[in-house]
């Protein structure tokens, strides 16, 4: 990590994307003298959430042959869409109040998002930016920012800066494409190397999508939503979101330290948890903890999510449309979801104060559950968010670790191809072993270099080709 930067205009333009999201959604005073009452409002939010979702599966399909990069018109047209959408829905407050405009709006705005968020996701796949922690810290400073600002000046300026985000974040992707900074295409890896990413890809989704749905169910089917408090809560979450992202970035960026996406995954999971705990409960005391709680780890899901998957583009293991839509369309998706059931279980104005226990003790076995199973996927989750050295390199540090704690020439083997990237089943498939086999020589080795997990094992081979360059 001894090359990161603090911010970056890719990773500043990814934060006005997420501004945008959260300003125009999140922040009721745009709601401010509104001709279509809620829940209108809500159910134009769900239009923008299907709209996402939806675009942001359908591009890997449409664009599979040219990427989106090779039509420069779109840099302008898109962000351009953004603007027109929010302006749209803006409109229906002040001067129009058409459902036809508001939820065409909506769904125009939601469509191009997507859209500018696979062309960011291009663009970090040809810079080879994997720097989670400086996306994190983007995040939460861009984000902060934004919605202080949306939230302390008259509505109708906040209405305009809200308007005018995507236009930021487009200037940004344009400049980016501008830059010196060094471009190169990345190269997908064979197939078999990119199993491991592409399943980790999948069951990482899949497991952050049912999270991040619970959570949403959780914050939406509260009273409080109806009331005036819920307005200050909803910025709370965000702010309290941001927050722990620049918390989770600063020691990777001061001191060097791993951005351990993995095991912020794992808290957040904990964290949604004792967030639906909380509710169930029922007390009026902790029911603007648990609103506050699953807010905020909505927002920390869309963000590890996105690092995460901007790691497997940049390192070969998937397409970058591909990767870019499974990790916001499954957020968008997850929100959607969330919202709906909650709507669907409680009505339009909110549940009770209490969840049902049946309910509340039902989400808490599923998320231990997840919680489990996304456990057993941290290895893999590190071996991708861990920066490789080259095979070349891999080969040389292996042979000198094995020679210095005397390994056998098949944990040598195995060392060798743990830190090329290869997962247990990968070994035990190339190597025609048992995993049980596999995991008996894994374990041998650990101890004899007298290390616990994967993630210290490649920090190790990495610390040994530091000596070696350095001598």
């Amino acid at each position: 990590m001894a090359g990161s930067r603090f911010m970056t205009v890719e990773t500043c333009g990814l934060g006005f994307f997420w501004s945008w999201c959260y300003c125009l959604w999140f922040i009721p005073d745009v709601y401010r003298g509104i001709g279509i009452q809620l829940p209108g409002a809500q159910f134009a939010w769900l239009a923008v959430l299907g709209s996402a979702a939806v675009v942001q599966f359908c591009v890997p399909v449409l664009f599979r042959a040219r990427p989106l990069s090779s039509f420069p018109s779109l840099n302008v047209i898109v962000p351009a869409a953004m603007l027109l959408g929010t302006v749209g829905i803006e409109l229906t407050h002040y001067a129009i109040p058409s459902e036809a405009l508001y939820y065409g709006s909506s769904v125009l705005a939601g469509a191009s998002s997507a859209v500018l968020w696979h062309q960011w996701g291009e663009r970090y796949a040809v810079t080879r930016n994997t720097d989670a922690a400086s996306v994190a810290l983007a995040f939460g400073i861009v984000v902060g920012i934004s919605l202080v600002v949306s939230s302390c000046v008259p509505a109708p300026i906040a209405d305009a800066y809200v308007a005018v985000i995507p236009l930021i974040s487009g200037f940004l992707l344009r400049r980016s494409a501008k830059s010196d900074v060094p471009v190169r295409e990345t190269v997908l890896l064979p197939k078999a190397s990119r199993r491991m990413g592409q399943g980790a890809l999948v069951k990482v989704s899949l497991m952050v999508f049912l999270v991040c749905a619970a959570c949403t169910f959780t914050w939406v089917s509260m009273p409080v939503l109806a009331a005036n408090a819920g307005a200050e809560l909803l910025r709370a979450g965000i702010v309290a979101g941001a927050a722990f992202m620049i918390a989770a970035a600063l020691p990777s960026l001061l001191f060097g330290c791993d951005f351990a996406t993995s095991r912020l995954l794992l808290w957040a999971v904990l964290g949604a948890i004792i967030a639906v705990a909380l509710r169930t409960a029922g007390a009026s005391s902790l029911i603007a903890s648990s609103f506050v709680l699953s807010v905020s780890i909505s927002v920390v899901l869309d963000v590890l999510l996105a690092s995460y998957f901007v790691a497997l583009v940049v390192k070969g293991y998937a397409a970058s449309a591909t990767a870019f839509g499974f990790s916001e369309g499954f957020i968008c998706a997850a929100m959607l979801v969330g919202n709906l059931v909650a709507r669907l279980a409680f009505g339009g104005e909110g549940g009770t104060s209490q969840l049902p226990v049946e309910i509340g003790l039902g989400l808490m076995c599923l998320l231990s559950l997840l919680l489990l199973l996304l456990g057993e996927q941290q290895d893999e989750i590190d071996v991708i968010m861990t920066a490789p050295p080259e095979i070349t390199d891999v080969e040389r540090n292996c042979r000198a670790i094995a020679d210095e704690f005397g390994l056998s020439a098949r944990e040598y083997e195995i060392l060798v191809l743990l830190g090329q990237g290869h997962t247990t089943q990968s070994l035990a498939r190339v190597l025609v072993l048992s995993p049980y086999t596999v995991q008996t020589h894994i374990k041998h080795i650990y101890a004899k270099i007298g290390i616990h997990r994967r993630a210290e094992l490649m920090d190790y081979v990495n610390l040994k080709r530091t000596s070696f360059d350095e001598a």
